[in-house]
């Protein structure tokens, strides 16, 4: 894809929690211990951080010591407000859930930013796991408050806040983010990981204590989805 030089002006952000911040707020492994849930936490940061470097765009780490605000909404509203200071026209954020996000999805969306203010990849929850804003979308910050952040009526309030039709504000591709232990066995069982990961993280849910230890939903997994057991060293780029 043919980057143009107005993509100078746009700057590509992962918004994220430290790995240690998101075990204490998400089960990722059923029954996993403190150091399987980290290992989780971590590969899905990596990955966010290598889909923003693969874009070829200028982008920024915004990890919890360099987030400011009381909530939510204040938090996001100064990463976008300190980004339009230092001279940028377009800000694209992500987050760190969201396996199948590729970098593709990232250069549409500034692509899309070159002809409407506001962009959004929807996730299957009623939340987004991308929004990027123009500037001129940004001048009146205050409505990042009205947004029901962490719900399922983000998608909803963003496109009440900036006055668009929903249907108009979902042109990516609908994905699924990992926010529980459920969503996380779903995704393996979907192949919805790059095949470095999902080695690594078939190998985790491997090293589980016995079988017998595991929630019903688990044990499903590996007696109805066999390849979960997959046996091996990890194999990471």
């Amino acid at each position: 894809m043919h980057l143009p030089n107005r993509f100078s002006d746009t700057a590509l952000v992962l918004f994220t929690r430290t790995s240690a911040e998101e075990v204490q707020v998400k089960n990722f492994v059923p029954q996993g211990t403190i150091t399987q849930q980290l290992a989780v936490a971590e590969k899905l940061i990596q990955q966010g951080q290598q889909v923003l470097a693969a874009t070829g765009l200028p982008y920024f780490i915004y990890s919890s010591s360099a987030q400011k605000g009381d909530n939510f909404g204040q938090r996001l509203q100064n990463v976008f407000a300190d980004l339009f200071s230092q001279g940028f026209e377009q800000v694209i954020v992500i987050g760190n859930d969201c396996p199948e996000l590729k970098p593709t999805d990232i250069l549409r969306a500034a692509h899309q930013l070159l002809q409407q203010e506001v962009v959004v990849g929807p996730d299957s929850s009623g939340g987004v796991y991308l929004l990027g804003l123009t500037k001129t979308a940004f001048n009146q910050p205050a409505i990042f408050e009205n947004i029901r952040w962490n719900t399922a009526w983000v998608l909803t309030d963003i496109a009440t806040a900036f006055n668009i039709a929903t249907p108009d504000l979902i042109f990516l591709k609908q994905y699924t983010d990992i926010n529980t232990s459920r969503d996380f066995v779903k995704a393996l069982q979907q192949k919805l990981f790059r095949s470095n990961l999902l080695r690594y993280f078939r190998l985790l849910l491997n090293q589980l204590t016995t079988w017998w230890q595991l929630p019903h939903e688990s044990l499903i997994s590996f007696f109805i989805f066999p390849g979960l057991a997959l046996r091996g060293p990890p194999a990471l780029n």
